[in-house]
């Protein structure tokens, strides 16, 4: 089967992005959240872009990148309005609730933006199969965040970045839907 992305490339392009995010904290570059978390998505954005097989036009990669940039942002305000709704009485409950809240919501629409962009054919068992694997990272983040607080916010972007690029690839090789019949071959679409 043919990946729809250079994934090599890709995951290359995530590893750069991500040292420049390491850079980007060290030298605080960005103290905006809305604008890191905005730049978050735009680079996980840029790297599908760069990594397509198949070209689109400049036009609508920029659109699909400020899109992608908007979403991210929006999705961190998500999980303020979260954590603000359930109150600062409920400490971790609150911010897991919130932090998962917005994973799930950044994936789901983020997956949709993919798909009406035209980038990929995304169903709605991948969505939810990216959505659980967002929400995996984004809780690993938080854990390894607790013991090692060297390792900033950028950590919960790249390892949300893998998790959604990694279902993105298990995807494109076993089957856009995930599901296989018992001889291996891709069932059918039903009608």
């Amino acid at each position: 089967m043919l990946d729809r992305f250079r994934y090599r490339l890709h995951f290359l392009m995530l590893a750069c992005f991500g040292a420049l995010l390491i850079a980007m904290a060290k030298l605080h570059f960005a103290t905006n959240v809305s604008v890191t978390f905005a730049l978050y998505g735009a680079l996980h954005a840029s790297a599908l872009v760069i990594a397509l097989r198949d070209h689109h036009p400049i036009s609508r990669n920029c659109i699909f990148i400020a899109a992608a940039a908007g979403l991210s942002a929006m999705t961190l305000h998500v999980g303020i309005a979260t954590a603000h709704w359930l109150g600062p009485g409920r400490g971790n409950v609150a911010l897991y609730a919130a932090l998962g809240l917005s994973a799930v919501t950044g994936a789901a629409t983020y997956g949709v933006l993919i798909r009406v962009c035209g980038i990929y054919e995304l169903t709605a068992r991948a969505l939810a199969v990216i959505c659980l694997s967002c929400l995996l990272a984004a809780y690993a983040a938080i854990v390894t965040l607790a013991h090692f607080r060297f390792l900033g916010q950028w950590w919960l972007a790249v390892l949300w970045w893998y998790a959604f690029s990694g279902c993105l690839w298990y995807l494109d090789n076993h089957g856009s839907s995930g599901e296989r019949t018992c001889s291996g071959r891709t069932p059918r679409p039903r009608i």
